[in-house]
């Protein structure tokens, strides 16, 4: 620990952003069909005319991001990390299903770093940086306020911990959002600081065991141990005379970036204005997750076959779990915003031979 109580600003920035791109390449390389575009499962793009690279150009595309990251972490500039975050946007709007929250924090790690100069400004940087994590883990407490996570989290406590008292384990499930917020917040108090991130500490490597445990999940471990080792680097040692002087003080257009990912956007959503995983709305139980339901025969047989080997029979209909698809092909989860299944819906739709092909599908959310 007394390593840590010397790491000077520098040496935060740099082992933070190390951290957010091995985080990022780990991941990565897990899932590694998710960044090409040509592959058993479709694009979701954001914008319906944009260019989307083919084979192999998707390829040499996905061979400069992940080179420059490596770049970055040897040869550190700002305009590579610059560089980086904007390649990121672009492959997003090509395929949605990267905005994974694990890939996002990790960008938005490299930009806060990179958008600032780094002489003189480095106590900036780092609260700019810091200010991510208090929105990963206040909103996330706070978006848990809702009576679906209520029930649906008591009920997985019940299914896998039957031997410990219900009246104990309904205190902790009203608790939860109330205390992972507050870690948020904490992290930011002198007196409370090192105490939120044993919290923190303890709830990531609880997580890890409780993955291994039930056997999936894996493509969230290496996120959980980068926010361990994040946190602990940036604020072991951090001490604050006044937090909000600190940001607010010199306020400009760079400033103003960093609040609006990480305050502005994610009120937005409870209004309903920005994506629920870019809103740091994890383990919620607000995300929809859909299967389409197949209407028509003969779209059943008009679907290639690499589709029909993810027929599922419910309540004697032939449906497709976006979720099974999208993870057997990307290792990622379906992307759980209403615009990106309804694209998948269309796509679908389109193997049909008749007139209303909207008729041949039906949407149908099965989590809830």
């Amino acid at each position: 620990m007394q390593y840590l109580n010397t790491l000077s600003d520098t040496q935060k920035i740099k082992w933070t952003q190390n951290l957010a791109i091995l985080g990022f390449l780990v991941t990565a390389i897990y899932a590694p069909e998710l960044w090409i575009n040509t592959k058993d499962f479709p694009t979701i793009p954001l914008f319906e005319n944009i260019y989307t690279p083919s084979n192999p150009f998707d390829l040499i595309l996905a061979g400069i991001f992940f080179g420059l990251m490596i770049i970055q972490i040897f040869k550190p500039k700002k305009i590579i990390g610059l560089s980086i975050s904007f390649l990121y946007i672009y492959l997003c709007f090509v395929d949605q299903n990267r905005l994974q929250p694990y890939f996002y924090q990790s960008i938005l790690t490299v930009l806060f770093i990179n958008i600032f100069p780094s002489q003189g400004r480095e106590r900036t940087i780092v609260f700019a940086v810091s200010l991510l994590f208090f929105a990963t883990y206040f909103w996330s407490g706070i978006h848990k306020l809702n009576a679906i996570f209520y029930e649906q989290w008591l009920g997985a406590l019940l299914k896998h911990f039957s031997f410990v008292p219900k009246q104990l384990l309904q205190a902790f499930t009203y608790a939860v959002p109330y205390i992972e917020a507050l870690l948020g917040i904490c992290l930011f108090i002198n007196k409370t600081r090192k105490l939120a991130i044993l919290g923190i500490v303890g709830m990531h490597a609880t997580i890890v065991v409780m993955l291994f445990y039930l056997g999936y999940g894996f493509n969230v471990v290496p996120w959980n141990l980068q926010n361990i080792l994040s946190v602990i680097v940036l604020f072991w040692s951090y001490q604050t005379k006044n937090t909000l002087d600190t940001f607010f003080k010199n306020f400009n257009y760079k400033k103003t970036i960093a609040i609006t990912f990480t305050i502005l956007l994610p009120f937005s959503n409870l209004f309903g204005y920005w994506d629920h995983l870019l809103s740091f709305s994890f383990f919620t139980s607000k995300l929809n997750y859909y299967y389409i339901e197949l209407n028509n025969d003969d779209l059943k047989e008009k679907l290639p076959q690499h589709i029909k080997d993810y027929y599922r029979t419910v309540d004697d209909k032939t449906v497709i779990y976006a979720n099974e698809w999208a993870g057997d092909i990307n290792r990622v989860l379906f992307y759980p915003e209403k615009r990106c299944i309804l694209y998948l819906e269309k796509y679908i739709q389109n193997f049909a031979d008749i007139e209303n092909k909207e008729e041949s599908t039906k949407l149908v959310v099965y989590n809830k």
